[in-house]
C-alpha cells in the first residue's frame, strides 16, 4: 500500500519546495544549478531548505519561457511535470524571487493552476527581514488569531465597493463572529460607518490581527501622472476616496507574522501589457484605464512590499495583479455569488493553518473550464447565422473572468502557514 502524501508537507520529497530564480546571460551552466549568484538571503533559505533551483529562460525553443532544471538536467514543460524534488521533477511549492520585469507575472499566472506559487519582489535590509522572520518562523510573533480584522470600503449603489462588501467581506465577518476562536474578531464595516484609514490603522494597532481581509478600490491613477500613479499603485481607497499609506500603517504597526487579502485594483500590482488589452472599446473608460495602469510597467505595489519587507514583517500578502472585476464575483445575467472560494481560501484554509499556496489553490480551479467555455463561445459566434449576441457575450466574460481569477497572486513565500490554536 503507498504511503499517502500530505500536500500541505512541502518538506516531502514527493511535493518539494524550490526557487524560481532569472538567468543571467553567459552563467556557467555548472553554477546554474545553484543560487550561488542570488542575494545572500536568498542562498540562506536555498541551503536551509534544501530547495531546489529552476531558471526562467525566456525566448524557449518549445514556446515564450521555459524553467531550466540545470541540477537535474533538463526544461520542465509545467503543466504536465511530474511533482517533486527530484531530476527534471517540478516542486509543488514555488518562490519566485524576483520581480515582475525579471520574471514577468505571466509565468506566475500560469505556474499558479498547476503549483503552489509565491513571489518574493524584495531587496537589501527587506529581503534579509523576509527570509530571517520566514526562516525562523515569525518567533515571538504579536500577530493575534482570535483577533482577524475585516475592513470594508461601500460607496453604496451599483459601484463595485458594494458588491465585494456583501459577496466577501461580510459573510467572511460572519464566519469570524461565530468562531468561538475568533472572540476579538472586528468588522470595520462601510455600510454601517465610515471605512477610513485612520479606522484601518487604529484597529491595526490596537488588535495586531493575524488575518486581515479588506475590500475597497485600488489606486488607478491620476493616469496623467505616472510618477504619481506608480507611487500610489493599488493602494487601498478609504470612504473619503482617500489612500491608504503604508508607511503611517506601519507607524504604529507592525505585520510580524499576519497575512493579508487585499480584493481591490492593482492591490499586488501591475503588468504590461494587459492582459485585457483589446476586450473593451478603446474609447471607453474602462480600457483607458487599463492601458494607463500598463503604461507604468510591470510592477509590483508599495502596500505588499512595504509589508513583507517591515522589520517585523507579513507572512504573505494575497491581492490582484491589475484591475479587479464584478464579473469574477457575480453572474452579471442571474446575479448567482461566485465567491464561495474566496471565503472558502480565508477562512476554512488559512484559518485551518493551510500554507498560503495550498490555501489558494482551488480558486484557480475554474480557470481551465472558463478558457475551454470561451473557445466554445467563439466557435458558436463564428457559426452563427443569426444573432450571435449571447456567445460573443459568452467569449467575453470567460475570458475575462479566467484571466482575472488568474491574476490573483500571492506574493511572500508559498508555504507560509498562519499557526492555530490547536
Amino acid at each position: 500500500m503507498p504511503a499517502p502524501i500530505d500536500p500541505a508537507d512541502w518538506r516531502d520529497p514527493r511535493v518539494g519546495w524550490g526557487v524560481v530564480l532569472p538567468e543571467p546571460p553567459g552563467a556557467d551552466p555548472a553554477a546554474l544549478g545553484t543560487a550561488d549568484d542570488a542575494p545572500e538571503p536568498v542562498r540562506a533559505l536555498v541551503a536551509a531548505r534544501s530547495g531546489k533551483v529552476l531558471r526562467y529562460r525566456p525566448g524557449a525553443a518549445l514556446g515564450a519561457w521555459t524553467l531550466r532544471d540545470y541540477a537535474g538536467g533538463g526544461d520542465l514543460l509545467t503543466a504536465a511535470s511530474p511533482p517533486g524534488t527530484g531530476p527534471k521533477q517540478l516542486p509543488m511549492y514555488l518562490l519566485i524571487c524576483a520581480g515582475p520585469a525579471e520574471i514577468p507575472w505571466s509565468v506566475q499566472y500560469m505556474l499558479q493552476p498547476v503549483r503552489n506559487v509565491g513571489r518574493l519582489d524584495l531587496a537589501g535590509d527587506a529581503l534579509a527581514n523576509y527570509v530571517t522572520a520566514l526562516l525562523a518562523g515569525w518567533p515571538g510573533s504579536a500577530a493575534r488569531y482570535d483577533a482577524p480584522l475585516v475592513w470594508a470600503v461601500d460607496f453604496g449603489g451599483d459601484d463595485i465597493t458594494a458588491l465585494m462588501r456583501t459577496a466577501i467581506a461580510a459573510p467572511v465577518a460572519d464566519l469570524f463572529a461565530a468562531d468561538a476562536d475568533m472572540p476579538a474578531a472586528r468588522y470595520v464595516d462601510g455600510a454601517a460607518a465610515d471605512a477610513t484609514a485612520a479606522s484601518l490603522a487604529g484597529a491595526l494597532a490596537a488588535a495586531s490581527p493575524a488575518l486581515i481581509v479588506t475590500t475597497s478600490h485600488g489606486m488607478t491613477g491620476p493616469l496623467d501622472d505616472p510618477a504619481a500613479l506608480r507611487a500610489r499603485l493599488g493602494a487601498l481607497v478609504d470612504a473619503a476616496r482617500t489612500p491608504v499609506d503604508p508607511a503611517a500603517l506601519l507607524a504604529a504597526w507592525q505585520p510580524d507574522g499576519a497575512i493579508w487579502y487585499a480584493h481591490a485594483c492593482c492591490s499586488a500590482g501591475a503588468d504590461a501589457p494587459s492582459s485585457f488589452h483589446g476586450l473593451f472599446d478603446p474609447a471607453s473608460p474602462l480600457a483607458r484605464v487599463l492601458d494607463g495602469v500598463a503604461a507604468l510597467g510591470t510592477a509590483t505595489a508599495p502596500l505588499p512590499r512595504a509589508l513583507l519587507g517591515a522589520p517585523k514583517p507579513l507572512r504573505a500578502f494575497i491581492g490582484h495583479v491589475e484591475p479587479a472585476f464584478d464579473w469574477t464575483l457575480a453572474f452579471p445575467p442571474n446575479h448567482q455569488d461566485l465567491t464561495a472560494d474566496i471565503r472558502d481560501l480565508l477562512y476554512r484554509r488559512l484559518c485551518a493553518g493551510t500554507p498560503v499556496g495550498l490555501a489558494t489553490a482551488d480558486y484557480y480551479r475554474p480557470i481551465a473550464s472558463l478558457l475551454i467555455r470561451h473557445d466554445d463561445a467563439v466557435r458558436a459566434y463564428n457559426a452563427a447565422t443569426t444573432d450571435a449576441a449571447t456567445p460573443l457575450d459568452m467569449a467575453l466574460y470567460t475570458k475575462l473572468t479566467a484571466h482575472d481569477r488568474a491574476a490573483l497572486v500571492t506574493l511572500g513565500d508559498p508555504t507560509a502557514a498562519l499557526p492555530t490554536p490547536r
